[in-house]
């Protein structure tokens, strides 16, 4: 960990890489209000969230204070935003309802990382694949960056989809639970962020997170990227 680096380039790649988590976080929370807006409950749509802008969706310590940190110590540039209200009782499925509302923020971010594949695939018809591969794993070059926002996407639905609460992997659990497994799920749902900070803040994220994140990558980025070299070489 080598902490903040106050070079022109150093501050530049900061900024750059904070404007790249606020805006994969205001797109994650307002699928989460788009999602449950069109499922009847339109709470986070009359608060603004439903926007890109990342104002209406800072949270002090999440948005603010984490990322701060994190980039003061040399580690990853994250964070997370103030949840959307959600009003349940709006909801005619209300299970299945609070499941797809979940599972719209990291699938929002899944698509960012989907397209950015996509514009990343697209440089193979003016490179060669070789120089594609070396440029993604080159600094502050152009495919670096995309490849980057994709990352960062995919890192936070990986993430959320883990079923701890708060995190949005454990609705959709919840939802899918037989309902006497589910009441009990409820149950203990408040000490989800205690256990949450314990992953967090021991090596066990590591161990949870990696090996996903690692075939994650694999799936969504680096095999069709592949695919897609062997086709137009």
């Amino acid at each position: 960990m080598h902490g903040i680096s106050f070079t022109p380039l150093g501050l530049l790649t900061l900024a750059l890489e904070i404007l790249i988590v606020l805006f994969s976080l205001s797109v994650h929370e307002s699928a989460h209000a788009w999602m449950a807006d069109r499922l009847g409950d339109s709470t986070g749509r009359m608060l603004g969230r439903i926007t890109l802008n990342p104002v209406p969706h800072i949270d002090p310590i999440g948005t603010i204070l984490m990322p701060a940190v994190m980039a003061f110590i040399g580690g990853p540039i994250f964070g997370w935003a103030k949840p959307v209200p959600v009003l349940s009782r709006n909801f005619k499925h209300i299970r299945r309802d609070e499941a797809f509302v979940a599972a719209a923020g990291p699938v929002s971010n899944l698509i960012i990382t989907i397209l950015t594949t996509v514009v990343l695939g697209g440089f193979l018809i003016f490179m060669q694949p070789a120089r594609l591969f070396d440029m993604i794993n080159t600094p502050y070059s152009g495919p670096w960056w995309i490849f980057l926002l994709g990352e960062i996407n995919l890192i936070l639905a990986v993430f959320n989809f883990i079923p701890i609460p708060p995190l949005d992997g454990s609705w959709i659990l919840s939802a899918l639970l037989p309902y006497g497994v589910h009441q009990f799920y409820e149950s203990i749902r408040r000490y989800g962020p205690i256990l949450l900070l314990i992953i967090f803040f021991t090596p066990l994220l590591n161990f949870i997170l990696l090996p996903v994140l690692r075939v994650s990558i694999f799936v969504f980025v680096d095999f069709p990227l592949r695919l897609l070299a062997m086709l137009v070489s």
